[in-house]
């Protein structure tokens, strides 16, 4: 069992958006939470294509630093971890060259992340996607959803 208050105390600041949409969505006691890339401090930790300017490690490593800014807007949004029942459904976008196929081993870095960090309430369906491009030149984006106990 995942120790939430100490998990809740370690995420950092939830990164914004300069951009013209909501972070989190609450609807009832679902929580959908908007793409997230790889950010630190305002800027990307990684930039560019896996197989091209990135390398698959550095694309996991993405992977896990957008599911650890998930979960800390899920902290914000929704009134603490305290309040999340479990993560749903988890979208991973990969972007990448004609070169690179294994999306599913750089999806696994955030999936493999929500479920050390929140034990089987981190267990999730999930889709990956490949894709020629992302904001920002990202190479991983991901979207989470998320069932809370009670709507914030």
């Amino acid at each position: 069992m995942p120790d939430i208050a100490r998990l809740a105390r370690s995420l950092p600041v939830p990164e914004g958006t300069v951009y013209p949409y909501e972070l989190v969505s609450i609807e009832g006691n679902t929580a959908f939470v908007a793409g997230q890339i790889a950010k630190r401090d305002g800027a990307l930790a990684h930039v560019g294509r896996v197989g091209a300017e990135t390398d698959p490690e550095t694309a996991v490593a993405s992977a896990r630093i957008c599911a650890e800014q998930a979960l800390a807007w899920l902290n914000h949004s929704a009134g603490g971890l305290q309040n999340l029942r479990r993560i749903l459904r988890m979208t991973c976008y990969v972007a990448h060259d004609d070169t690179f196929q294994d999306i599913s081993r750089v999806a696994d870095g955030a999936s493999n992340y929500l479920i050390e960090a929140l034990g089987d309430a981190g267990r999730h369906v999930r889709a990956v996607i490949g894709v020629k491009s992302l904001p920002r030149n990202a190479p991983v984006l991901i979207e989470v959803t998320a069932a809370l106990h009670a709507n914030p």
